[in-house]
């Protein structure tokens, strides 16, 4: 367990110098803490609101020194999504919006890293939610808390891409069509 505890820091600590560790296997990160969170805002007829999602779950295998076996997976279950009233949060679990029951999850799976410095990565993989898929690059901001990755990125959704407000909501003068997320992940070892 101290073992595992040792090299697990001194692979955070050389990310964060921008070091490489000197063995072969990624550490594993696997348990999405309570302090993660992927929140969102939207404008609704020029009225702003903003959310979040309370459920995540992530699994990221990290090898700053080679980046090809790095991954990183993160979904959020869309019934968990939390907009500040109950009857907003069903009429976006509903089939207009989310589709909830069939469709229980948001991913991001990674396909590739690419660094852009100490602690800063590009990460190129595939958005799905609602049954649709897009690539996706992100660039992530990555530091160490203790024994924990913290990974930090935000970017724009397209909601009409993944089909997101259908029916009365697909005019995006009513709710525009630009979703802005930030994600913020702190992730402990297997």
């Amino acid at each position: 367990m101290m073992n595992r505890l040792c090299r697990t820091l001194a692979v955070l600590a050389l990310a964060a110098l921008g070091g490489a560790p000197a063995w072969a296997q990624p550490v594993a990160y696997t348990h999405a803490l309570p302090t993660s969170s992927v929140t969102f805002s939207a404008t609704q007829m020029g009225v702003p609101m903003s959310g979040r999602f309370k459920t995540i779950a992530a699994q990221v295998d990290f090898m700053p020194s080679d980046l090809a076996k790095s991954r990183v997976s993160v979904a959020v279950q869309t019934a968990s999504i939390d907009a500040g009233s109950t009857q907003t949060n069903a009429l976006l679990t509903g089939a207009d919006w989310l589709a909830a029951q069939a469709d229980p999850q948001a991913r991001f799976v990674s396909s590739s890293f690419a660094a852009d410095g100490p602690g800063r990565y590009w990460l190129t993989g595939t958005l799905t939610a609602k049954g649709h898929s897009q690539p996706l690059r992100l660039l992530v901001t990555s530091h160490p808390a203790g024994a924990d990755l913290v990974l930090d990125t935000s970017f724009t959704l397209n909601r009409t891409v993944f089909g997101l407000g259908t029916g009365s909501w697909a005019d995006t003068s009513v709710v525009a069509a630009a979703i802005p997320v930030q994600v913020h992940l702190v992730v402990s070892p297997q």
